[in-house]
């Protein structure tokens, strides 16, 4: 028996010791989450603009609970934020020539509060427009206007990023990024693995790639594009980076594996969306999401080579006498990787049309009642005109935000409701009238559409409430910071994000001034939630300041 023994444990080692020599090669590459891990997120953060000379704000909203928790002050002009740690978010201040020095603002938060604020002061007048960091303690700010030496050379500019201790707070390392002082970096993107990083040179076309242990430049020079660069993503596994062209809409990857480089860069030109300025990339299913023009395009990058699905019309937005066009503008995927919600808003703004018949006030409200005539149904938010309601009712004249809508199927002309808007004249009883209103200052109406992961398709869309046009210069509504840029910067007048758990997407509005948030349990619109008040003044009846303007939007701590 002892001999067996003894023959079966030598035949064991024989066993073990020719399979030393074999090389062991896996068939799955290594996806690891990036952190922090988007599950974990239990707010969703607004980073708000308060105009020229007024600093900005950032709004945390609850997850569970639809709230606004928490609001802080960050610097003058907030542009852009990224979330560090699970406890810390960096906002990046592009402040005016003069006025407060451009800066960083590092929000610290306890559970879905923010416990404190810390500002790292940044180069004056550099223009810083980015933020990105996939580390614990260092962080990358690009600063596209940097003069290296403002007393003796204040006109030669350096585009450059900035590297930033987190830490200590303060800015450690300046790195040029090109020749060009017209190379323009827009956006940045750093590899999970925290050891390389790319910048996108929207004003040359090329992407600049760096190691960040000591900030040495890969490639030799930058890498030229077809078309300025304008968003950068990085995979999960450090071994792609993926680039948006401005231009045509074209997607191009950049091969990070080798170690000291080269970096090659791959334009793929049939994957393209025409009108697109910004994608997400969804770490659950490895996906690409780029909204643009009429379509939102799906791109598989679990490969080497990225494989588009089939693009996803966006439908039209409905309206009367006919439906008109509308443009995919944002998209947030869910942490669960069952849907992904994309904004899109018509081709152009809508008015309304209702006739009044009767008209009161408290002496605080206003109501009318009227029934509708034409256009897009009234919706709260939106400006209307209201004319035509003679004496002695004339202080229900003028021009009004809604603030409340009642009755059901107020779009269809024989249903009789009523709108309220702020206003001090009293009229107790209410009294027939002959009047009009018209939304004479433009309204944009956007709609969030249900996109089915496994399916591809468009399950449902769903009608956010409209509000005024912020573009239209003259209008008491007018927001410079939301004006659609005729070059791509960090200001976002559409954005949407996930909450952590699944529950909500929301969609945040330079224009309206608020946050919406869709319950994805029953895909249906709840309420959105204002912005800080702001300094805009307000618009007479109503005492208040218009809201901030909402120009970043990312899932939180």
């Amino acid at each position: 028996m002892k001999r067996f023994l003894w023959l079966g444990f030598v035949l064991f080692l024989y066993v073990i010791c020719t399979g030393c020599g074999d090389t062991f090669r896996p068939i799955i590459i290594p996806n690891p989450p990036t952190f922090p891990n988007p599950k974990a997120a239990h707010t969703v953060l607004a980073i708000n603009d308060n105009g020229t000379v007024v600093r900005g704000s950032a709004m945390v909203i609850d997850v569970s609970g639809d709230t606004d928790m928490s609001v802080a002050n960050v610097g003058l002009a907030p542009v852009h934020a990224v979330q560090q740690t699970a406890s810390q978010v960096l906002v990046v201040n592009h402040s005016v020539t003069g006025a407060v020095a451009d800066s960083i603002t590092k929000l610290s938060f306890n559970s879905v509060i923010i416990s404190g604020t810390t500002t790292i002061s940044l180069p004056a007048n550099s223009a810083p427009n980015f933020v990105a960091t996939t580390e614990s303690s260092q962080a990358y700010v690009l600063l596209p206007s940097y003069v290296p030496d403002p007393i003796n050379y204040p006109t030669v500019v350096v585009p450059s990023f900035g590297v930033v201790n987190t830490l200590s707070n303060n800015l450690v390392a300046i790195v040029p990024l090109s020749g060009n002082p017209g190379a323009n970096p827009v956006a940045m993107a750093e590899t999970p693995n925290t050891q390389k990083l790319y910048v996108a040179n929207q004003g040359d076309s090329t992407i600049s790639g760096f190691n960040t242990v000591g900030q040495s430049q890969r490639n030799g020079s930058p890498v030229h594009t077809s078309s300025p660069p304008i968003w950068l993503v990085a995979r999960n596994d450090s071994q792609r980076v993926y680039v948006l062209e401005q231009t045509s809409g074209v997607l191009a990857s950049i091969d990070t594996t080798a170690t000291a480089g080269p970096d090659p860069l791959t334009e793929y030109p049939t994957i393209n969306v025409p009108g697109a300025t910004m994608m997400v990339y969804d770490s659950n299913l490895n996906r690409l999401y780029i909204p643009g023009g009429k379509q939102l395009l799906i791109v598989d990058v679990s490969q080497s080579t990225p494989q588009p699905l089939p693009a996803i019309p966006i439908p039209q937005v409905p309206d009367l006498p006919s439906a008109v066009d509308a443009f995919a503008v944002a998209v947030a995927a869910l942490p669960d990787g069952s849907r992904a919600y994309v904004t899109s808003v018509p081709s152009s703004a809508q008015s309304s049309q209702v006739s009044i018949s009767a008209v009161q006030g408290d002496g605080t409200t206003a109501t009318y009642t009227y029934t509708w005539t034409g256009g897009h149904d009234l919706t709260p938010g939106i400006a209307v005109a209201v004319s035509g309601i003679a004496s002695p009712n004339d202080g229900f004249n003028g021009t009004y935000a809604i603030t409340a809508v009642s009755g059901t199927s107020c779009d269809q002309p024989t249903q009789v409701c009523t709108f309220q808007a702020a206003n001090s004249t009293v009229l107790k009883t209410q009294t027939p009238v002959i009047g009009l209103a018209s939304s004479t200052i433009d309204n944009l109406f956007p709609q969030v559409s249900v996109v089915n992961v496994s399916s591809n398709s468009i399950t449902k869309t769903i009608g956010i409430p409209g509000f005024p046009d912020a573009t239209v210069v003259g209008s008491p509504y007018y927001a410079a910071v939301c004006v659609p840029p005729t070059t791509f910067r960090s200001t976002f007048r559409y954005m949407m994000a996930a909450g952590g758990d699944s529950t909500r997407a929301y969609l945040s509005s330079c224009d309206g001034g608020n946050v919406n948030i869709i319950d994805t349990s029953t895909d249906s619109y709840i309420l959105n939630l204002p912005a800080p008040v702001g300094t805009r003044p307000p618009i007479q009846p109503n005492p208040q300041n218009l809201p901030q303007n909402p120009v970043f939007l990312i899932a939180g701590p």
